[in-house]
């Protein structure tokens, strides 16, 4: 219904390439005492090796995420003494690649992710590794990286227009390619100030935020925007912001740090401190705020996997019962950290059953077992988006956040 023909064959064109993607994740750590981060690299095997993708761990041990289109590669694995990125003289190294990493698309499709057996970074000798997997491929890997972790914006910028939001939801592939996504900061790092970081929904930006960001009270907190392809399958925006906040938290020490999510941007919050609590790591962040959310799915989501035509993966774990929002509950949410519910209920569509904010039914917002975990639930006469701009919902996020500074 939101595209014609020839969107809905882009659309698919680009799903059908996610469906082929080949993510790998494993645990890696350095024998003995961990002395430094873990630099992870995954290129290519031929004469020239490329670097296609590249992870950081933070600690010492840890795990990975890496992504590509189906090929031929090698993980490269370094602990990063003087944390510069590169594999330098003195700094031990592992390269890891065999049967586990020679998926061939043609010949063996690649399952949706590849699980790989721990690797451990020797005391021994440094690897040999062939200088050209730090060429000009991976300065662009690295440059991609640091645009996307922490980088300065403006919520008026090019980056967050209706187009770009359009390309995420419809194009995500070119999208992530292009350095859309990332979690930036809408002014200077200041350890004085409580980071509190606005999530999106599907279609969404943060420009979705600004009504809310000029509530913010400056003094006390900043604000920092998580922009992400809302058309990809929610596990990985999920893994995104996870490995945006790991990230930003290794570089900058904060503290802890507050999260408030917009619709489907819940269920991605949830899904990141779930990868968190599966991961071992405890989440720097003590309070979630989730507005609108369909804990519960949407009916349209039931509409995604019907005829030839893939549509975004996301819709598909929008679906109730969908194998994504099974498992949100199955970790337990972590104890320190409180939630706080907010829904609308002010819609009157004819579209979504019973009672509804004109996009999601306050039945999929009020999930009991959500419910009954939350510290507090507040419902607002507003339909799905001006809710963003309702004073009186500003007002109470407002003293939700100062309860937080006592």
């Amino acid at each position: 219904m939101l595209t014609g023909a020839c969107g809905l064959l882009q659309v698919d064109g680009q799903m059908r390439r996610l469906d082929v993607a080949m993510y790998f994740t494993g645990i890696v750590q350095t024998e003995g005492e961990a002395r430094a981060p873990i630099v992870v690299v995954l290129h290519t095997v031929d004469e020239s090796p490329k670097a296609v993708y590249v992870d950081v761990v933070p600690r010492g041990k840890g795990v990975y995420h890496l992504a590509a289109p189906p090929g031929r590669y090698a993980i490269l694995a370094f602990e990063d003494l003087n944390r510069n990125l590169r594999l330098d003289a003195g700094e031990r190294a592992v390269v890891r690649q065999g049967t586990a990493l020679g998926l061939d698309a043609i010949d063996n499709p690649p399952t949706p992710a590849t699980g790989l057996d721990s690797i451990l970074i020797a005391s021994s000798t440094p690897a040999t590794v062939d200088p050209a997997i730090f060429g000009a491929p991976y300065a662009a890997l690295l440059k991609l990286r640091a645009e996307e972790f922490g980088a300065p914006a403006t919520i008026a910028e090019e980056r967050f227009s209706p187009e770009r939001v359009r390309q995420g939801l419809f194009e995500p592939l070119r999208f992530l390619r292009e350095g859309r996504s990332g979690l930036f900061m809408l002014e200077p790092y200041n350890r004085e100030r409580i980071p509190v970081i606005f999530v999106h929904g599907i279609g969404g930006s943060p420009r979705d935020w600004e009504h809310v960001i000029e509530k913010l009270d400056r003094k006390r907190f900043q604000p920092w925007v998580f922009f992400y392809p809302s058309g990809v399958p929610m596990s990985y925006s999920a893994m995104l912001l996870s490995n945006a906040v790991d990230d930003l938290y290794y570089r900058y020490a904060f503290a802890t740090s507050i999260v408030v999510a917009h619709s489907m941007g819940g269920l991605v919050v949830r899904g990141a401190y779930n990868i968190s609590e599966r991961e071992g790591r405890t989440p720097p962040v003590h309070h979630v705020v989730t507005i609108s959310t369909p804990w519960l799915g949407h009916s349209a989501g039931r509409w995604a996997n019907v005829g030839p035509t893939r549509v975004p993966g996301s819709w598909i774990d929008m679906a109730p019962d969908s194998p994504y929002l099974h498992e949100l509950t199955v970790v337990p949410r972590p104890g320190q950290v409180r939630h706080t519910l907010f829904f609308g209920y002010g819609g009157r569509s004819p579209l979504v059953g019973g009672n509804n904010d004109g996009i999601v039914a306050v039945q999929s917002m009020l999930d009991p077992d959500i419910q009954s975990r939350a510290d507090a639930v507040v419902g607002f006469d507003e339909d799905h988006m001006s809710i963003l701009r309702s004073d009186a919902m500003n007002e109470r996020l407002a003293r939700r956040l100062q309860e937080e500074l006592r």
